[in-house]
């Protein structure tokens, strides 16, 4: 009998919120785990793409890493970052650099983004308004 190696088996189980958690934070550094954010319309969102279980989000989130980064480096105005730090979670805005960065469901939105457009990360969230109707 074969035995499965422990990669292959967390590979190939189902997405859930707590697994998107767990491989974004694993290529992303932990700065990016801040808030109490409802991850499981990001389920759905990537099962509209395909992405099902855990090695096709891993994938897309470490091809698109370097990009993501380079684009939280990008320094805002400071009268934006003061607006963002009052009116959101200041945890995502240092002051100092006047920089933000992502949280998990930004990381996960920004490489669907990356790798299949704009228009078709929209057009998803269009589609299905009854799932997004009434979620604050």
């Amino acid at each position: 009998m074969k035995r499965h190696k422990a990669r292959a088996i967390v590979d190939a189980s189902p997405l859930t919120p707590a697994g998107i958690r767990r491989v974004v934070l694993s290529v992303f550094p932990r700065r990016h785990d801040y808030g109490d954010f409802d991850l499981a319309d990001l389920v759905t969102e990537l099962a509209e793409f395909g992405i099902t279980t855990v090695k096709p989000l891993r994938l897309l989130m470490k091809k698109h890493r370097r990009q993501i980064l380079i684009d939280e480096r990008v320094k805002m105005p400071r009268a934006e970052a003061l607006y963002l730090a009052s009116e959101y979670n200041s945890a995502g805005v240092d002051l100092h650099s006047n920089t933000s960065w992502y949280a998990v469901p930004g990381l996960v939105r920004q490489a669907m983004e990356k790798e299949f457009g704009w228009d078709a990360v929209i057009s998803i969230q269009e589609v299905r308004p009854q799932d997004y109707a009434g979620q604050s």
